[in-house]
């Protein structure tokens, strides 16, 4: 499957592609890759299953919302980012080349 221009929100530039899902037998997380072009962003989102993430390129920031606090926190290849559940958060890229990250998520079933 090829990545796929992902239209949710405020979501700019960036693409998703589905590595593992329930297709191939996936039933209680789902493996996805993500590439943010310089100057792109994901939709400012916040869902009930948590995930994770792995920068495999590039630089940019994650902003965060937890418990009414607002926090930017710079990410760069090999940072391991926990995005818990309900929290509002959002992925910029701030370099200039694409930022690419593993993003694993828990199916809302399991919720």
């Amino acid at each position: 499957m090829e990545a796929r221009l992902l239209e949710k929100g405020d979501a700019k530039k960036t693409y998703c592609k589905y590595l593992l899902t329930d297709k191939e037998g996936a039933k209680k997380f789902h493996m996805r890759i993500f590439i943010i072009e310089p100057g792109g962003q994901t939709s400012y989102d916040q869902h009930i299953y948590e995930h994770e993430v792995y920068v495999l390129r590039g630089r940019g920031k994650i902003l965060a919302v937890k418990d009414g606090d607002r926090i930017e926190v710079e990410i760069k290849p090999g940072d391991a980012i926990l995005i818990e559940s309900n929290e509002i958060h959002q992925i910029f890229n701030t370099g200039n080349e694409p930022l690419e990250f593993i993003c694993i998520k828990g199916v809302e079933e399991i919720y």
